[in-house]
């Protein structure tokens, strides 16, 4: 009589409870499939770096910086570009025998990521680059690094500004996506999962206070998959979901206007003039509100989608085209303020 019950009962288990999960899961996977979802698989780079076989170094307060050096890259065996870090780690944005001429010139710094840095473009391509051949009497200063935020911007604004340097303008170039480098979501961790080379690696990592304004601290770059998620349409979908959701939990955009606000409270305090330029689509909502705060902007976006405009198929970066208009754009916006 007990055999009986406990087959009776291991039966409805498995078919009220687990048959039922199996069936559903089995489906939505398939659905899931076909809508064009997939396991996530961790992106294959293949970036070499000559002489030195890295580019970027740890740093304290950054997390990372460039090597100094020259360099070449190539990117999947057949395309290459050649860059110049100085020995403070920044680009070049004229050649090194101009250096001394250009030092004691008013500046102008630009801060972003690997957009206004230049990945996969010559030195001589650059926004940044263009931009000094415009302006020779300012000294322009890339500030760009591969990767990094407006809350990096932020504390390479103040590094510099400590060591007794001071520009006539700041200019912040904004993307949408760099809302989740500020405040180092999960989503942000995944897409690095690929490209830290660097071993145990700590970010810059913000969060907004009660008030309005945002603290920071450095906090150790992890990414912890769900389970399954490299196999399972279905596991990587709620994953998906999920940093979505985590995103507007801790108003990463919120963190950004933050920041900018600090940003542009030590500019004025500094007698710099700030300039935000939105360089992606994803940062018209942002310039629309810091144009309201009395914050100059300017859209200097392309359209990435237009072949003419990105690197590929080597590359999903702005193509020298891009570069041109970028400059060109915020160029003009600059001229206008009657440098």
């Amino acid at each position: 009589m007990k055999k009986k019950l406990i087959k009776t009962f291991t039966f409805r288990i498995i078919t009220y409870l687990i048959f039922p999960i199996l069936l559903s899961t089995t489906s939505a996977e398939i659905i899931l499939r076909v809508a064009g979802y997939k396991p996530w698989q961790i992106e294959n780079l293949n970036v070499t770096v000559e002489p030195k076989g890295n580019f970027f170094t740890k740093d304290a307060e950054l997390g990372y910086k460039h090597l100094p050096g020259k360099f070449k890259v190539t990117l999947n065996g057949n395309y290459s570009f050649n860059a110049t870090h100085l020995n403070n780690s920044l680009r070049i944005t004229h050649p090194l025998n101009t250096e001394n001429l250009q030092s004691n010139k008013p500046g102008i710094w630009i801060f972003g990521c690997s957009f206004t840095y230049g990945w996969s473009l010559n030195d001589n391509e650059t926004y940044p680059w263009l931009l000094q051949t415009k302006f020779p009497n300012y000294e322009i200063v890339n500030f760009g690094v591969n990767g990094y935020g407006t809350l990096h911007s932020f504390i390479q604004f103040k590094q510099a500004l400590q060591q007794g340097k001071k520009p006539k303008i700041a200019v912040i170039a904004y993307a949408g996506f760099h809302d989740r480098r500020n405040a180092l979501l999960r989503a942000r961790s995944k897409q690095m999962a690929a490209w830290n080379k660097l071993g145990i690696l700590f970010q810059p990592d913000a969060r907004l206070a009660e008030n309005g304004d945002f603290s920071y601290s450095m906090t150790e770059l992890e990414y912890r998959e769900f389970p399954l998620m490299r196999v399972s349409a279905l596991s990587h979908f709620l994953e998906i979901n999920y940093n979505q959701l985590e995103e507007q939990l801790y108003k990463s955009r919120e963190v950004s206007l933050a920041i900018i606000r600090e940003f542009h409270r030590l500019a004025e305090a500094n007698n710099v003039k700030l300039v935000v330029a939105g360089i992606n689509a994803g940062s018209a909502k942002m310039l629309e509100e810091l144009r309201k705060e009395g914050i100059a902007t300017i859209d200097i976006s392309v359209d990435l989608k237009i072949p003419a405009n990105n690197n590929l198929p080597h590359d999903l970066h702005p193509s020298a085209i891009a570069n041109r208009q970028y400059a060109e754009k915020l160029g003009s916006f600059l001229q206008e303020l009657k440098l």
